[in-house]
C-alpha cells in the first residue's frame, strides 16, 4: 500500500457510525444527532444546516443540493435532485433583446429557485428517524448563540465579502463592513427563526408562505425573474444514479443536470491505460489523467443540461467502446489543446457524508455556487440566495441555454462506490469545475494504488482549466515531475490551496467504518 501523510492526519476508524464534513462544529452536530437516535440522513441534514450557519458563503438552504443514499441491502444508491429552476419572468429572447451575452454573475437575475430546504425536509420526512426540529436544533443554537469563525473559513470569507449586495447581507455577514477574523463570534438570528418556523409549520411556509414572499420580493427588487408560483411549484426529484466500472469497482454519480458523468467518462478513458503501472506521483500518470480530463470535459460542456429539456446521450458517452475511441486521441509525447466554451465554472460548496450503525450511508453536497451566491440575502430571513442561474448559456443553440423554469448546469456532485454489488464508500470533493476531475483522481488513488481515504484525499491533485488550457499542480508533486510535464507541453500554473477544494470520504469495512477529511479545509471526520 502506498503511504503518504504530509498533513499528520490519520484515517478515522469507528464501529458504529461516522460523520465527515468541512467544519468540526458541523461534524460534531452530526455525531450528536446519531447519538440521540438519528440515522445517517438525520445526521447529514443536521450537518448541512450547521454548515449553513458556520460556513455561510459556501452553502445554505437558499442554495441547491444533491444526494446519493445507500440503503442496506441495495446494490446501488438512491439519488435525489434538490436543484431549483430558473424564474419565469424572462425568456431567452428577453435577455438577448437586452444585449446580454452572458448571464450576470451576481444579483437578482442570477437567482434560481432554492431547492436545498425542500430536499432537507423531504428526506427527513421520508427517511429520517427524528423530527425535523430535532435535526435542526444544533444549527438553530449556533445561529442564535453564535459560533467562533474557524481559520480556513476566515481566510476565504475575506475574499468574498465584497460581493455582499444588500443591507441584510452586509449586516449579518460583516463586522462593521469587514469580514470577521478567526475567532470572531458570528450569529444569524433571522435564519434561526426560519429554521424554527419550517420545523413547526412545514416546508410550505418556505415555498408558499412569508419566506417565499421575502425571497421573491428581494429578487425582483434586484431585477430578478422569480415569482411566487416558481417557488410554490418546486419539488425534490428522485432520480437514478449513473455508473461505470473502474477495474472492478462500480463508481456512481448523480445524473445530469450535474457534471458527474464527466468523472465517469474520464475514468473510462483512464481505464484504457494501466495507470497502476506508473508511480502515483509519476509524470506519465499525471499526463494521462490530464489528457483524459480534457476529453471528458469536452463532452461535459457540449452535453450537460437539464434532461427534461435535452436528451443527453448518456448511454453512448458512458460506453466502453466510446472510451476506447476517445482514448485514441491521447499521445504519450504531446498534449491536446482544448476548445473554448462560453461560460467558466468555479464555486464554493460543501460536501459531507454520514454513515450509521444500521449500514445507511449518505453522500450529500450543498452549495450556493460562487461565494455568497448572488450576494443577496432575502430580507428578514438570513437566507443567502444562490447564483446558479449564472451557469446558463445565452447561446440559443446550446442545450444549456436559458429558458424559464429550467434547471441550469450544476457543478456539485456526490459520489459513491460499490464492489460486487456491495456498498464500499461515499465520497465527494468540492469546488466547481474541479469536482469531476478530482473524483476521477480520488478513485484512481483508491483503486490503482490502494490508498486509504485520508491518503487518497491528501494526495496532490491537478486542476485543468478547459478554457485557458492551463494546469494547476499542487505542492507535493516533485519539481522534476512538473518539469517533465512542461516539456510535454502542459502549461503549468500554481494556485492557492483553496483552488483544489476539499473532500470527505467514508468507507465501509466488514465491521467498521474508515473515514478521511481533506486537510485543505477546516474539516473533521469523527465516529463512535
Amino acid at each position: 500500500m502506498y503511504w503518504r501523510r504530509p498533513t499528520g492526519r490519520s484515517d478515522v476508524l469507528a464501529h458504529n457510525a461516522m460523520v465527515a464534513s468541512s467544519q468540526p462544529l458541523a461534524t460534531q452536530a452530526g455525531i450528536d444527532t446519531l447519538r440521540k437516535g438519528g440515522n445517517a440522513i438525520d445526521a447529514a441534514i443536521a450537518v448541512a444546516a450547521v454548515l449553513d450557519v458556520v460556513e455561510p458563503f459556501s452553502t445554505g438552504c437558499g442554495g441547491d443540493a444533491f444526494v446519493l443514499m445507500h440503503i442496506p441491502g441495495r446494490s446501488r444508491p438512491l439519488a435525489f435532485n434538490g436543484s431549483g429552476r430558473s424564474g419565469s419572468l424572462a425568456t431567452l429572447e428577453d435577455l438577448l433583446a437586452k444585449g446580454w451575452t452572458e448571464m450576470p454573475l451576481r444579483g437578482g437575475p442570477s437567482v434560481s429557485v432554492p431547492g436545498a430546504m425542500h430536499l432537507w425536509h423531504t428526506l427527513s420526512k421520508e427517511y429520517g428517524n427524528l423530527e425535523f426540529g430535532e435535526v435542526l436544533e444544533p444549527a438553530i443554537n449556533y445561529a442564535k448563540e453564535g459560533f467562533p469563525v474557524s481559520p480556513v473559513i476566515a481566510q476565504q470569507w475575506i475574499s468574498v465579502v465584497s460581493v455582499l449586495r444588500n443591507n441584510d447581507a452586509r449586516r449579518i455577514f460583516t463586522i462593521d463592513g469587514r469580514a470577521p477574523a478567526m475567532g470572531s463570534r458570528m450569529r444569524n438570528v433571522e435564519l434561526a427563526q426560519v429554521f424554527e418556523e419550517v420545523a413547526s409549520e412545514g416546508v410550505e411556509i418556505f415555498y408558499k408562505g412569508w419566506i417565499a414572499e421575502a425571497i421573491v420580493d428581494t429578487v425582483q427588487r434586484d431585477r430578478g425573474f422569480l415569482t411566487l408560483d416558481d417557488l410554490a411549484s418546486h419539488s425534490t426529484e428522485r432520480t437514478e444514479a449513473i455508473s461505470t466500472g473502474y477495474h472492478g469497482v462500480d463508481v456512481y454519480e448523480h445524473i445530469p443536470n450535474g457534471q458527474g458523468f464527466a468523472a465517469l467518462i474520464m475514468l473510462n478513458i483512464m481505464e484504457q491505460f494501466q495507470m497502476s503501472d506508473y508511480g502515483p506521483l509519476s509524470p506519465e500518470r499525471y499526463h494521462l489523467m490530464i489528457e483524459a480530463k480534457k476529453i471528458a470535459y469536452d463532452d461535459l460542456y457540449r452535453h450537460n443540461a437539464d434532461p427534461s429539456h435535452y436528451d443527453i446521450p448518456l448511454e453512448t458517452l458512458l460506453s466502453k467502446d466510446y472510451a476506447t475511441s476517445r482514448s485514441a486521441l491521447i499521445q504519450h509525447d504531446s498534449v491536446l489543446d482544448t476548445t473554448k466554451f462560453d461560460t467558466s465554472y468555479t464555486s464554493d460548496t460543501v460536501y459531507l457524508c454520514t454513515a450509521d450503525s444500521d449500514g445507511m450511508a449518505v453522500s450529500f453536497i450543498n452549495s450556493l455556487y460562487r461565494g455568497f451566491g448572488s450576494g443577496l440575502v432575502a430580507e428578514g430571513t438570513g437566507i443567502k440566495l444562490q447564483n446558479r442561474a449564472n451557469l446558463f448559456s445565452l447561446n440559443p443553440k446550446h442545450p444549456n441555454c436559458y429558458a424559464p423554469k429550467k434547471r441550469p448546469f450544476h457543478t456539485i456532485i456526490p459520489g459513491a462506490l460499490y464492489q460486487d454489488g456491495q456498498f464500499l464508500a461515499v465520497f465527494g470533493i468540492m469546488v466547481g469545475a474541479h469536482q469531476a476531475q478530482a473524483h476521477a483522481q480520488f478513485v484512481s488513488n483508491i483503486v490503482d494504488f490502494q490508498m486509504g481515504p485520508q491518503q487518497a484525499l491528501d494526495h496532490p491533485r491537478f486542476n485543468h482549466d478547459q478554457f485557458a488550457n492551463t494546469v494547476s499542480i499542487e505542492n507535493g508533486v516533485p519539481p522534476d515531475v512538473q518539469g517533465m510535464l512542461q516539456r510535454l507541453g502542459h502549461r503549468l500554473i500554481h494556485e492557492t490551496m483553496s483552488g483544489f477544494g476539499g473532500g470527505q470520504s467514508i468507507f465501509h469495512r466488514s465491521d467498521y467504518y474508515i473515514a478521511g477529511s481533506d486537510y485543505r479545509k477546516d474539516g473533521q471526520a469523527c465516529g463512535f
